[in-house]
């Protein structure tokens, strides 16, 4: 029996399958650069399984239909063709499609609160006449994936499931869905290891397995014995995803090469530069640090654009990434204590690295963030400590920007919170008056979450009324130093 929804979504009696190529391969081998043999590598999603020879090497090859990330049980999915969307539905679930252009503005939002199993479809072309980039965000129940979709004049499109998206400069869409599948591998006397693939063609993915015999919880970075050469403090530029980056980079006086730092990436504002940054030290942090006689690595990176802000997306995180591999090669870092800290923008990006960094970062402090208008990796879920701040009257990253989509500093709290086991069924407290209320979840051992609210507007230097102590800096760095 043929059904119709508010927004036009009927029911099917099949789908067609696209022909999918796999050309996937690599070699598995030590930090050393030494082959391991008999690793078993599995592409998730496809239920491939490949085991390395002496030569540390694996391959996946042939032609299959295509499988979209499970980002349901197998009885249900969604799938894009032909400038339609498909649900395919084992029972009755909510479904819920999305139309949002680049800078995250809904264009169109319709649901079904109880669709009935089955297979349901929506033809995009019919439902939205724009004709430039939007994004198609579509779910079934809580899961949901996202599709970046382009009309064109002649009235085709252009549809890139997997393939990775970089919002442009002037803001972009969060939250968007590169991933295709993961490969994990596993071998004897080595820990097991996941990477995310972001396409089946062509690929070559060459895989670092670490021993489980190795001592990599000492916090020594590879960097430790190594005199310093050319990375001084100073201003330097870096060649990163093909773009000349720029960053400021304050290392102790009295450095020694064979005791862990800790480092601290300060992320600055839209509109601000690495300069304001270091000359504000580090959103008075190191004023802090320099008082309590606790020497670290400052490192305030710069962004891009005439107007500086952080909306290269992934270019961004791989800029990121870059630093983060230059300092420990090179610099006696404390693996266990990398933080980053931002405002406004920087807050964002912090956020935003703050969702797949987990395993680097192992703190961060982010005043006024927000959870949209910026690119967000895939959350990995994994803990990660998070303090967070924001002012009641704060126009543009509101504590709640839309409850329904889950959007605001709100949920920028809570999520963390979720992720580290903390008790999130509290009400969260807000300042009500001139003096600032801050609030730590319960239960969240090793990985706390603390959130501030002061009334006002963007800051990252506020006192309390009779107070000279700038408590936000004050906080961040009591944070900081539980590590």
């Amino acid at each position: 029996m043929y059904k119709h929804t508010a927004f036009c979504l009927a029911v099917v009696i099949a789908f067609p399958v696209t022909a999918q190529t796999i050309n996937l391969g690599g070699t598995v081998s030590t930090k050393t650069g030494q082959p391991v043999a008999d690793a078993v590598i599995t592409l998730v999603r496809q239920a491939m399984k490949d085991t390395t020879g002496t030569d540390g090497k694996y391959l996946f090859a042939k032609t299959t239909a295509i499988r979209l990330p499970a980002i349901v049980p197998q009885t249900e999915n969604i799938s894009m063709g032909n400038g339609v969307l498909q649900f395919t539905l084992g029972t009755s679930s909510p479904v819920k499609i999305e139309l949002f252009d680049v800078k995250g503005n809904l264009l169109k939002k319709e649901m079904v609160t109880s669709a009935a199993a089955g297979i349901y479809r929506f033809d995009i072309a019919r439902n939205c006449r724009a004709t430039n980039l939007f994004v198609v965000k579509a779910s079934i129940g809580n899961r949901e994936v996202s599709f970046p979709y382009v009309t064109l004049n002649n009235g085709n499109y252009s549809l890139h499931r997997s393939g990775a998206y970089a919002p442009p400069k002037d803001g972009g869409l969060a939250r968007m869905a590169a991933i295709l599948d993961t490969l994990t591998v596993t071998a004897n006397g080595f820990l097991t290891k996941s990477v995310t693939i972001t396409s089946y063609e062509n690929q070559q993915q060459d895989i670092t397995l670490e021993s489980t015999s190795e001592s990599s919880d000492t916090g020594r970075s590879d960097g430790c014995g190594k005199t310093l050469s050319n990375l001084k403090s100073g201003t330097h530029t870096i060649t990163s995803a093909g773009l000349s980056r720029e960053y400021i980079i304050d290392i102790p006086v009295n450095y020694n090469p064979d005791k862990p730092y800790r480092l601290i990436f300060a992320m600055h504002w839209f509109g601000g530069s690495m300069q304001q940054v270091a000359n504000e030290k580090f959103f008075s942090l190191k004023g802090l640090a320099d008082n309590d006689n606790v020497p670290c690595i400052w490192v305030a990176p710069n962004g891009t654009g005439s107007t500086r802000g952080w909306d290269l997306g992934e270019q961004d995180h791989t800029f990121f990434d870059d630093m983060y591999k230059l300092f420990t090669d090179n610099l006696c870092v404390d693996t266990k204590r990398v933080f980053s800290c931002g405002y406004s923008f920087g807050a964002l990006f912090t956020y935003s690295l703050s969702l797949s960094h987990q395993k680097q970062l192992r703190a961060v402090a982010c005043y006024s963030p927000a959870n949209w208008n910026i690119y967000l990796p895939l959350n990995t879920h994994e803990p990660i400590a998070f303090y967070a701040t924001t002012g009641t009257d704060e126009p543009n990253t509101k504590f709640i920007r839309d409850e329904a989509q889950r959007l605001g500093v709100k949920y920028c709290v809570l999520d963390h919170a979720a992720d580290n086991g903390c008790d999130t069924n509290i009400t969260i407290p807000q300042a009500t008056s001139a003096t600032h209320v801050s609030t730590e979840f319960e239960g969240c051992d090793d990985y706390p979450v603390k959130f501030g609210s002061f009334q006002g507007q963007l800051s990252y230097a506020q006192k309390d009324p009779g107070s000279s102590v700038n408590w936000i800096a004050a906080e961040t760095w009591e944070f900081f130093m539980r590590f």
